[in-house]
């Protein structure tokens, strides 16, 4: 075991300051205190050595001036020198902890050549930012300092509660905004005591593509840091406000490090980060609705694990149980995190397990049925209880929901797949299963009916033959099931569950003209090439939609995401690949369920191909979801086809909350190039 580090800074007491333009930074109440009772948490809890904690805090004094020595402030040159002075007593493997609570801020970037001239850096305010020639710390070099942290071999957790942007939004009475709106564009030294401006400038560079072949149907990397080795929890989205409030009507404390520490309390250092950050998150948006904590990093770590020896085995989500999560709770219903955008609609049923419980030790659950669909959260009346009553059932935020039932067909578009049978004695079987399985995604073709979404027959070889609306053979279904063979009757059920699954995933799309987020998401292609040198501008292309994109092994495709909205959109990216499974390429398997993207901005990604082994050319359907809310798309995700599923996973299209949702997809075909080409 590692030995562990921490950072902790917290800032109450803001030195005088003011905008030109009216407002300040504000001095906190509740910063100082967040930090008291995290280092209190790392001593009593995690038996941690006072000598590894590090601490920068800057109270009120009935003067207007911090309590504590001045070399103790949370100034830029401070908070610098604690991050290098954490990095030197750091040893190869230890696990470093750093937890920031106070004001967060925008400034005029250093780099416009990067980000255009009305451009801004995110950065964390200093106690003393009032005086000119005091400097912001901004996210760059924050990257910088982790990256370095990394060099050594370091695994670093990082917790920040404040706002990494501005945005107009309001919280209960009595709750105190961590940042402002204004981005402070007034001349401040540029020297940074972190790295050179070319050093920095070149971190803000895309990165070139990693060596050695790529494992996944689709991969995509991040432009900036490499998700592996760190952790990153940010208490709210671009665009919005980190609040502290009093909770229990007593002290001001801030809503992410209250809610971290009280489910890490009740044995949340179990479970991985991933796990926690859904618990957190929901108690936080339960609260503030307008507050959207992210996750970023190695999510399938533990809370103060230093490396992979001490973390659970990594979980993929492609293979994780598709649960939603209660994101408030009313009497008599639950507030869930799933909406039209993920395909939810009116009368679909979730059993809702106590928080903490696991589905598979058979916990007893609460049934939920929903009545009320948004774009990415809808609402679900109770309609059986535990024994005992509502009052023994706890339901509380980040419990966890499982869809059991697709409820009442109540939509103009087909949810279900139509089956055609061949009037075979070897199928009768085949028949009896769809007719009583309780998932109802399936339904027999009645007599006369011409249309089908799939037919089953036997072949020559006597194998069951599985063909499309077309009545071509599926493509890609592997091994071959005979008929004379128990088992495959069941087989060959899951498989057209598990196609029916992913076309339900295909076709989810809003379809109101309407919408005023239809023309939002703005898509292109901006062309593909063989290598990839940074700094590198491909030529832009238009995006195919009469035949897919093509893409060989080795190759990149460059697309470029834009938000075209007055409002921050939420985007995810899906690959729905040609083996029949779904997985998630962008933001990263354990990042954040979405990358936010503000008003006008554009998210450039890059994406690499690859193939099974056996297979010589493959279409991949790259799907792009956008959303005003905190959506999350695990649910749809399914492995591929020819590997066992974990949990059921009902999904269906839904037509509601349409101003707050879009999509965009477009096909890419991709060749392995054989020697016969390549003569």
């Amino acid at each position: 075991m590692s030995d562990p580090h921490a950072l902790l800074i917290g800032i109450d007491c803001y030195l005088p300051n003011q905008f030109p333009e009216g407002g300040s930074y504000e001095s906190l109440s509740g910063s100082v205190r967040d930090i008291t009772r995290v280092e209190r948490f790392l001593l009593y809890d995690m038996k941690l050595a006072p000598e590894r904690i590090l601490k920068l805090t800057s109270s009120r004094g009935p003067d207007g001036q911090p309590l504590e020595p001045r070399d103790r402030w949370p100034t830029y040159e401070n908070i610098v020198g604690a991050f290098w002075q954490l990095a030197r007593a750091a040893q190869p493997g230890d696990q470093v902890y750093i937890h920031y609570s106070g004001h967060g801020g925008r400034t005029a970037t250093l780099f416009p050549e990067i980000k255009g001239e009305g451009g801004s850096d995110e950065s964390l305010v200093p106690c003393d930012i009032g005086d000119l020639k005091a400097r912001y710390l901004r996210g760059v070099e924050i990257s910088w300092l982790i990256r370095d942290m990394q060099s050594k071999g370091l695994r670093v957790t990082i917790v920040f509660d404040s706002c990494h942007s501005g945005g107009a939004n309001r919280g209960p009475k009595g709750a105190v905004k961590r940042g402002l709106e204004t981005i402070d564009r007034r001349k401040r030294p540029t020297a940074s005591l972190v790295a050179s401006r070319e050093e920095l400038l070149a971190l803000l560079q895309p990165p070139p593509p990693p060596p050695g072949p790529v494992r996944r149907k689709l991969t995509l990397k991040s432009w900036l840091l490499d998700p592996e080795g760190y952790v990153f929890l940010a208490a709210c989205k671009p665009q919005e406000y980190a609040f502290e409030y009093p909770f229990d009507d007593v002290e001001s404390q801030g809503a992410l490090t209250y809610y971290l520490l009280e489910t890490l309390r009740k044995g949340g250092t179990s479970l991985s980060w991933k796990q926690l950050y859904e618990q957190v998150f929901s108690k936080v948006h339960n609260k503030f609705s307008s507050q959207t904590p992210l996750l970023i990093g190695e999510g399938d770590r533990t809370f103060f694990s230093a490396g992979a020896e001490d973390s659970p085995p990594a979980v993929d989500d492609s293979a994780s149980p598709g649960a939603v999560r209660v994101l408030r709770t009313e009497e008599g219903r639950v507030l869930l995190n799933v909406g039209q955008a993920q395909g939810a609609r009116a009368g679909m049923q979730f059993a809702v397990y106590p928080l903490g419980a696991d589905p598979r030790e058979r916990a007893k659950p609460v049934t939920v049925e929903i009545e009320q669909v948004g774009a990415t959260e809808s609402w679900a009346k109770i309609v059986s209880m535990r024994r005992g009553g509502l009052q023994d059932v706890a339901i509380e935020p980040g419990a966890q929901a499982l869809p059991v039932s697709l409820g009442p067909s109540r939509e103009a578009m087909r949810l279900q797949a139509v089956v055609s049978v061949a009037a075979d004695a070897a199928l009768e079987k085949i028949r009896a299963l769809i007719a009583q399985d309780p998932s109802k995604l399936l339904r027999l073709a009645a007599e006369g009916e011409e249309k089908a979404d799939f037919q089953v027959t036997v072949d020559a070889q006597g194998d069951y033959e599985l063909l499309d609306a077309e009545g071509l053979p599926v493509p890609n279904l592997r091994p071959a099931l005979a008929v004379d063979r128990e088992s495959n009757a069941q087989e060959l059920l899951r498989r057209l569950l598990h196609l029916t699954k992913f076309r339900n995933v295909l076709q989810i799309e809003n379809a109101d003209d309407e919408s005023s987020l239809r023309k939002a998401l703005g898509l292109k292609v901006l062309g593909t090439q063989v290598g990839f040198v940074p700094g590198d501008k491909p030529e832009p292309g238009p995006v195919s939609e009469e035949r897919p994109i093509d893409l060989r092994l080795g190759e990149w495709l460059f697309l470029e995401v834009s938000n075209n909205s007055s409002r921050v959109l939420n985007f995810t990216v899906l690959d729905l690949q040609p083996d029949w499974g779904i997985s998630r390429i962008f933001p990263g398997r354990n990042d954040a369920e979405f990358w936010p993207l503000d008003p006008g901005d554009k998210k450039v990604v890059r994406i690499q191909g690859d193939l099974p082994k056996e297979y010589d050319v493959g279409v991949d359907v790259i799907k792009i979801f956008a959303s005003m809310g905190a959506p999350s798309f695990r649910w749809l995700l399914l492995p591929s086809l020819d590997q066992p599923e974990i949990v059921r996973r009902n999904m269906a299209v839904s037509s509601y909350a349409s101003d707050e949702w879009a999509t965009m997809q477009l096909a890419v075909r991709l060749r392995r190039e054989t020697p016969a080409a390549r003569r």
